[in-house]
């Protein structure tokens, strides 16, 4: 087996986790290799800023040399509650080590992290099906006829709000997918994507929205929303004094502890991927669901 450092084993692992779970990395996150004190600490997540309305400053303003009006910045924290904490653990038993484990890093800790990071998604998917639509979207057909117009309506929705236009997703589940997916324009804008954008779960950009698909989501549901809509959190616990091998890393909108000792009653190693996790919803302004027709 190759020699590494825990640092080294740990951020290999969460580079390879890049592409996976894509719906936490279109929402604002706060991740930080620094450890939560404890279960159920609090996490402050600062809010969208509202700068307020613009004035206009007419001729008669300036003839008379009025003093210009000033707003006041708005923006407020949000707390995220890490009360749960998502992990897997392994068992490496001498045999194992011996004669079957040539790499740890592709073996056990990327399979490790890989089920962490499928599980993350969960609290972010909670707060977007909370959301509820408007009467002016139509429901998705399931042929995709009117997948553009529904996407359209949302686009209209948030125009009418005054979202900001950039940073704006439109997440689907499994069977929006597929009836998106049957949209000519939108075979075309998938065709024409990058390697980068389909290992992204991208599957184009159309009418402002970044479209991109997440298992995680239900499969009839879809979510059009500005970055800003809802925030995620990935906070690792403190390094246990008593591992032999323990690091914390935060890369890739991810942050996550590697733990691994031996446990000499069993003769084998124990390995720990875990993280604290959240979600909540900053401005549910910002975002309006679609649903498709059953």
């Amino acid at each position: 087996m190759a020699l590494y450092t825990p640092q080294q084993a740990a951020r290999a692992t969460l580079a390879s986790l890049r592409y996976l779970s894509l719906l936490p990395r279109t929402v604002r996150q706060d991740f930080s290799a620094d450890f939560v004190a404890g279960v159920g600490q609090t996490v402050n997540v600062l809010g969208p800023v509202n700068a307020g309305k613009a004035k206009v400053y007419t001729k008669a303003n300036r003839a008379a040399r009025d003093a210009i009006q000033f707003n006041d910045l708005g923006q407020t924290w949000v707390p995220v509650t890490l009360e749960n904490q998502v992990y897997n653990a392994v068992r490496l038993p001498d045999d194992f080590e011996t004669f079957t484990l040539k790499d740890l890093t592709t073996q056990v800790l990327i399979p490790q992290a890989e089920s962490v990071v499928d599980e993350l998604a969960t609290p972010l998917v909670a707060e977007m099906v909370a959301i509820g639509t408007d009467a002016g979207i139509p429901e998705v057909a399931p042929d995709g006829s009117n997948f553009r117009t529904a996407l359209i309506k949302a686009r209209e929705v948030l125009n009418d709000r005054k979202v900001p236009a950039a940073n704006r997703t439109f997440a689907v589940g499994s069977g929006m997918e597929a009836a998106a997916l049957q949209d000519e324009l939108l075979q075309r804008v998938n065709e024409s994507g990058t390697g980068d954008v389909l290992r992204n779960a991208t599957i184009g950009q159309l009418f402002g929205f970044t479209i991109v698909a997440d298992p995680s989501l239900p499969s009839g549901f879809g979510e059009a929303y500005h970055k800003d809509a809802f925030a995620h959190v990935t906070r690792p616990s403190k390094q246990p004094q008593g591992a032999a091998f323990s690091a914390t890393v935060a890369q890739d909108g991810y942050a996550l502890r590697w733990i691994q000792h031996y446990n000499p009653n069993q003769l084998e190693d124990q390995s720990v991927v875990d993280t604290f996790y959240g979600a909540k919803t900053l401005d549910a302004n910002r975002a309006v669901s679609v649903k498709l027709a059953s």
